[in-house]
């Protein structure tokens, strides 16, 4: 399942919606080990029917078109910031969809109905709110069917790198002192959205704790994923990170920069 799911994601990564952005393109390089391992738990853990998958802040829609591996036939991407469709791999899925909705904001998927959805990703999300990260999860949760499948991930904060950059006098949070000049209101009173700051950081037990408030929960699969080597990185950043790979250490909470979890909402 490996090989074939390794041969589409090869495949993509040469796909012309990617040939004028250099930076989604180096991303999906580093975060190819992520992708894989969710596309592969989703594969494992969600019964059929696999009719509609939501991925909240889908950019691109780049795991949208991955999972369509798994045989969905509905895609649902949802994010505040819109790409043209030479841009997105909205435009090869089919009966795919776009909801811009501001993920600060209460009721954000209220185009949706109560349990219409077989599987909820959020990627890298939940760091980026501030307003009600809680009732962001309660509102992913809505739309979720029951033995449906919600995949989360966040950066990991406890890592040997968070840890020297702290050590050394440096910010380990992205975005921090952006997050002080940045007003959280717009002119109108409403949330702001943003992508480039970090608001908060949790512990993977904290998301666990945010997960327990939600009803009939059950946490399936947890841990953590390191990035893959980047041309963007330094030579020694590339060789700790092959190394880990290498060394069976790829999954190590110290070293991974991803932390993941995956929860079924029991019948």
């Amino acid at each position: 399942m490996a090989s074939q799911i390794d041969s589409v994601y090869d495949s993509l990564l040469h796909s012309p919606r990617l040939g004028n952005d250099p930076w989604s393109q180096t991303n999906l390089q580093i975060f190819r080990p992520r992708h894989v391992l969710l596309w592969e738990l989703i594969s494992r853990y969600l019964d059929e029917p696999r009719e509609t998958i939501a991925d909240i802040g889908c950019h691109n829609a780049f795991f949208l078109r991955l999972s369509k591996e798994l045989g969905f036939r509905h895609f649902v991407g949802v994010d505040f910031f819109e790409l043209s469709p030479e841009r997105s791999f909205l435009e090869e899925l089919p009966d795919a969809q776009l909801l811009r909705v501001n993920f600060n904001a209460d009721h954000f998927l209220s185009a949706l109905e109560d349990q219409s959805v077989d599987c909820v990703v959020s990627t890298e999300v939940l760091e980026h709110l501030y307003h009600h990260p809680a009732g962001y999860l309660a509102e992913c949760w809505r739309i979720l069917r029951r033995g449906g499948l919600l995949v989360i991930s966040t950066p990991n904060p406890c890592t040997i790198a968070r840890a020297a950059k702290l050590l050394s006098g440096r910010s380990p949070v992205w975005g921090d002192a952006a997050f002080a000049r940045t007003p959280k209101l717009t002119n109108d009173g409403e949330p702001l959205a943003v992508w480039d700051i970090h608001f908060r950081e949790y512990t993977l037990p904290t998301v666990r704790e945010l997960v327990g408030d939600l009803p009939e929960a059950r946490v399936l699969a947890a841990g953590f994923v390191a990035n893959a080597p980047s041309p963007r990185n330094s030579t020694a950043k590339n060789l700790a990170l092959a190394t880990a790979w290498r060394t069976g250490l790829g999954h190590n909470r110290l070293l991974s920069s991803t932390q993941y979890m995956v929860v079924r909402r029991e019948r």
